[in-house]
């Protein structure tokens, strides 16, 4: 059970509030918040002294974001480990209904 937590927090952490799916190239902002750099570049595409904040009301002065290398990685594994999940969930549920299927026939 303490895999499956930490697998959803990982997924959490890994997961853009603009697009609400995994980071693509993330960048992370002032208040230590992440998002897509495509998504975030597009919401303050237009503006040049005040930058809202993509999730609350509120603005910053400033429309600074880094890139973060290792968030990318991290993303990258949370996709494997999702797509490794959901292998092993179909695998399982074939080996029921199988067993279903041998108990009848």
């Amino acid at each position: 059970m303490e895999f499956v937590t930490t697998l959803a927090d990982l997924q959490g952490e890994c997961s853009c509030p603009i697009c609400l799916y995994y980071l693509k190239d993330p960048v992370t902002i002032n208040c230590g918040h992440n998002f897509c750099f495509d998504y975030l570049n597009l919401s303050w595409k237009d503006l040049k002294d005040s930058f809202p904040y993509p999730v609350y009301q509120f603005w910053f002065p400033q429309s600074k974001f880094r890139r973060k290398p290792q968030l990318y990685n991290w993303t990258e594994i949370a996709k494997l480990l999702q797509i490794r999940k959901s292998k092993r969930k179909s695998k399982r549920k074939r080996q029921e209904e199988n067993a279903i299927y041998e108990k009848y026939n």
